[in-house]
């Protein structure tokens, strides 16, 4: 009788943390740990997020990209992070709603057109490399599939990232080579879409036994909750951190050995 409850109570203990663990065996984000991205590019007042020119500058830099894919109405693979095109257009349709061309037509502040991820892969390739952040929304498997088409063929480094588990775990079934990570933003942001429970599951890991990511990037101004202190302390996880705006939070990261997504500075470059 001792010896179930014993194993009932290791169970207990240890089934939470297999729920979390990233992907067994070799740590192959390793090799990444220290690489710097700029956040959806080298943008600044004069040049927008996201764009060729953005993208340009960080390559012309030497530092990694962090860009965001999502999918216009007619099935286009577009680079563009907000859902909507208010902040940045005064739109406040959202990009999924419009055709390709629509959206082409639209000018960022810079004056500039949103692009495809097609432009910016032929723009960097592979002379730095890329963390590629695919968006949340209703067609996921169509995204996942649409990317990996574009990225199966391109020579230049990259990893993949999202806060929806689901796309992790479309990655992890069809492009298992691919290393993966996932997204975690503070508990607070979670609930007014997903409500106490679900923000607690996604906030705490828990859709790691899905996804089983190689990496985790934690919003920099966010509780380390249960899941993301065992990532650091137990499993000794790969991180990204995000998003970096001051020196000495970059600096930090860096000798943690993490993955700063920074902006708002060039590192290495003191005014």
């Amino acid at each position: 009788m001792v010896f179930w409850i014993i194993g009932i109570i290791l169970v207990a203990a240890l089934l939470p943390l297999w729920i979390i663990a990233p992907r067994a065996g070799a740590k192959r984000a390793d090799s990444w740990r220290g690489t710097a991205f700029a956040h959806r590019g080298l943008h600044s007042e004069t040049v927008s997020e996201n764009t060729l020119h953005a993208f340009e500058q960080a390559c012309q830099a030497g530092v990694g990209i962090e860009l965001d894919v999502q999918l216009t109405k007619d099935g286009r693979l577009v680079v563009f992070h907000d859902a909507d095109l208010e902040r940045l257009m005064g739109d406040k349709r959202l990009v999924a709603e419009l055709d390709f061309a629509e959206l082409r037509a639209l000018s960022l502040p810079d004056g500039s057109r949103v692009p495809t991820f097609a432009e910016v892969l032929e723009l960097v390739n592979g002379r730095v490399p890329l963390l590629v952040e695919l968006k949340n929304g209703k067609r996921l498997g169509e995204l996942c599939r649409k990317t990996y088409e574009h990225l199966r063929g391109y020579r230049g480094g990259f990893i993949v990232e999202s806060f929806q588990p689901l796309i992790l775990l479309w990655f992890r079934v069809h492009a298992g080579h691919v290393i993966r990570g996932q997204l975690v933003a503070a508990w607070e942001e979670y609930i007014e879409d997903y409500g106490e429970f679900l923000a607690t599951v996604l906030t705490n890991l828990v859709c790691n036994v899905l996804a089983r990511p190689d990496f985790v990037a934690y919003d920099l101004s966010g509780e380390a909750r249960f899941g993301l202190r065992m990532q650091k302390k137990l499993f000794h996880t790969p991180l990204a951190v995000w998003t970096v705006s001051e020196r000495t939070d970059f600096d930090a990261a860096i000798q943690r050995n993490e993955m700063p997504i920074f902006e708002g500075f060039l590192p290495g470059k003191r005014s």
